[in-house]
């Protein structure tokens, strides 16, 4: 028996001949002939950093709520919230619902120019996603859009691109559109001085921006991931310009329902905010609520409000009620809606089956 035969009778099913050794399977030691292969061992799971930072972003979110309760007369605020409105409330459940629809539709939007994707299918994931993300952070509803697109064969370095691109367009437009305005209202300074230094922002930004799309085909080469990721990104400032500017299109009139939408929350309250400058504030704080401080933006948007609007000479009470009826429906409505389609998907998933 030669000496290859020999290696082939020694090593069974469970072994591997490597340099001519026999070494075992399941071994994660040694580099020598005669000792234990080395295995590959996972990293050790993140959850433990998870849960510090949901505790720590939790306490922020108590921290902030506490504080906006004691700055108020709980008395007078009591009263006010357990009379609210009915047709106002109505109202602000119908723009919210439009809000979540417009949302899905100019993501959706993005999405279909890499495959034919059903928009009722994917508003329903998008009502699931954001029903956690309002529970939760927001990238564990970005997973199930990207699951979704992953099963409409969409690949996720496509679907990644869609939703960086999509979450762009709206800070972009409330940072730069809705926020200026809103300095407008409370800054001593002549609103002519507040719109040039915004032009100014914008056009450094734009200036960063082509610097950046210029300089990222070098940087994003260098790994293949990055490398189809940045192609499939760049496709919306190139061949699907007519995708893109519909999503600006739709975003400009979601930030609007946005706005629409805390102004009848307000009038829940029996308040008569001011029209132009709600819609301004309202996309200026969804700008905190993409901090990762506080826990889904729980405590830093009403904290943002109450001061905004008192300073407008709202009631502060008042304020805090609309603010109350704005939040306690979010939540309602994302526990409501994540177990209602949660249900659903299973039951389909069952009778296909």
């Amino acid at each position: 028996m030669n000496r290859s035969e020999e290696m082939d009778h020694v090593a069974d099913k469970d072994d591997v001949l490597i340099n001519g050794s026999v070494r075992h399977r399941g071994s994660c030691s040694g580099d020598v002939a005669g000792d234990e292969i080395p295995c590959r061992k996972r990293p050790p799971a993140s959850t433990a950093k998870k849960i510090i930072l949901f505790v720590l972003r939790l306490s922020i979110s108590v921290v902030l709520i506490l504080w906006i309760f004691k700055s108020v007369d709980l008395g007078i605020f009591k009263t006010v919230a357990v009379t609210p409105r009915l047709i106002p409330m109505v109202a602000m459940v119908v723009c919210s619902l439009l809000f979540v629809f417009l949302g899905g539709f100019k993501l959706w939007i993005l999405l279909r120019v890499f495959s034919p994707i059903s928009l009722w299918v994917f508003t329903a994931y998008f009502f699931l996603a954001g029903s956690i993300g309002s529970l939760a952070p927001a990238i564990f509803g970005d997973f199930t859009l990207i699951g979704l697109a992953k099963r409409g064969k969409i690949p996720v370095h496509q679907s990644v691109s869609a939703l960086l691109m999509d979450r762009f367009v709206t800070m972009v437009i409330a940072l730069f559109v809705f926020t200026p305005f809103t300095l407008m209202l409370f800054l001593p300074m002549r609103p002519a001085y507040i719109l040039f230094l915004s032009v100014i922002t914008l056009l450094l930004s734009g200036g960063l921006a082509w610097l950046f799309l210029r300089s990222a085909p070098i940087l994003f080469d260098k790994f293949a991931i990055t490398k189809r990721f940045w192609e499939s990104f760049s496709l919306y400032m190139t061949r699907y310009r007519i995708s893109l500017f519909q999503n600006i299109l739709i975003s400009g009139v979601r930030g609007i329902v946005s706005g629409l939408t805390l102004i009848f929350a307000l009038m829940a309250a029996k308040l008569s905010p001011p029209l132009i400058a709600t819609i301004c504030i309202s996309n200026s704080l969804s700008i905190l609520t993409h901090i990762p401080v506080s826990l889904s933006g729980l405590g830093l948007f009403e904290g943002g409000g109450l001061v905004l609007f008192v300073a407008l000479g709202l009631s502060k009470e008042q304020v805090l009620a609309g603010l109350f009826y704005h939040r306690a429906y979010i939540i309602l409505w994302a526990v409501i809606t994540s177990c209602l389609l949660t249900l659903l998907f299973v039951i389909r998933r069952y009778l296909k089956k």
